[in-house]
């Protein structure tokens, strides 16, 4: 398998013989769906050191998805499993804060999530979308399952994510 890039946000062993890869953006309704299925299916795969997960931060330039990219400004990238604490609480509290002003987010994070805006987080983003680019994702969120795409708006619901799973682990076993 290729070196994955841009591995700021993981949670899981780096070892795990499945890369789940996800181009999201904390404002993007569909994101917040599909990253109810952390909790609901990855988790279980994750403490099993079946799965890696690796968060990317698509700041996407369209208007409805600028509150998440401001909020990725303040993200903590230095301590990945806080913030990917946070982005999960983000994404549970989608609806109180993104039709907020810019001032009203910022305020919101940093007396909800103590977030301050991060200098590196720019360079971070533009890392983020250049290989976006390059991978040709069109849209919030994009998931690379060991580098099977699957592009939405279409969930994918947690049975099917759970097959997907059981046949890369299948794959990977016959491989080794």
């Amino acid at each position: 398998m290729d070196k994955i890039k841009n591995t700021h946000l993981t949670l899981g062993h780096k070892e795990a013989p499945i890369k789940v890869e996800v181009f999201l953006n904390l404002a993007c309704p569909y994101c917040a769906s599909f990253y109810e299925l952390v909790d609901e299916v990855l988790l279980q795969y994750i403490n099993q050191n079946k799965v890696e997960l690796i968060v990317k931060h698509y700041d996407k330039p369209r208007e409805m998805l600028l509150p998440g990219t401001l909020i990725n400004l303040n993200l903590d990238y230095n301590d990945p499993i806080k913030t990917l604490d946070n982005v999960k609480a983000l994404f549970k509290d989608q609806e109180t804060w993104d039709k907020f002003s810019s001032h009203g987010i910022k305020e919101y994070i940093d007396k909800k999530h103590g977030l301050k805006e991060e200098e590196q987080n720019i360079e971070i983003s533009l890392q983020v979308t250049a290989e976006a680019i390059a991978r040709d994702v069109k849209m919030v969120p994009t998931v690379f399952i060991n580098h099977l795409e699957f592009q939405y708006p279409k969930e994918i619901s947690a049975e099917e994510l759970i097959q997907v799973l059981e046949q890369q682990l299948i794959k990977e076993k016959k491989q080794s």
